[in-house]
């Protein structure tokens, strides 16, 4: 499976080479939250943020939610959306698109209870 991965700037200096893009091969068959392992998210592809906390939602190419991270989570938290083979979201070219969208500070639980009742 074929996984192109961009994610949002955190700041000025980090829009040098936006969208931050990157392909990846994963096994065939994983769903989200394996995949998201895989790729090692959180670290070491997004920037750590001072203070030690950030929050970011991973998206389909479609807009929908598939997974919370945090900077201060070990490992991603996967929403309800994410529970099948990721594979399915495979466009006309066979990859899958992913977008890490970069939500701040806002406190990553209360973003994970609001995508997951949303």
């Amino acid at each position: 499976m074929r996984i192109l991965l961009t994610r949002d700037s955190v700041a000025a200096g980090d829009d040098a080479d936006a969208p931050h893009a990157e392909a990846v091969v994963l096994p065939d068959g994983l769903d989200a939250p394996a995949a998201l392992t895989a790729l090692g998210l959180p670290r070491p592809r997004l920037p750590l943020i001072g203070g030690g906390r950030a929050t970011w939602v991973v998206r389909a190419a479609d807009g929908s939610p598939l997974a919370v991270l945090a900077q201060q989570w070990p490992l991603p938290r996967p929403l309800p959306a994410a529970r099948a083979p990721l594979d399915r979201l495979a466009g006309a070219d066979g990859a899958v698109r992913l977008h890490v969208e970069y939500r701040r500070q806002l406190d990553p639980e209360a973003e994970y209870e609001r995508l997951r009742h949303g």
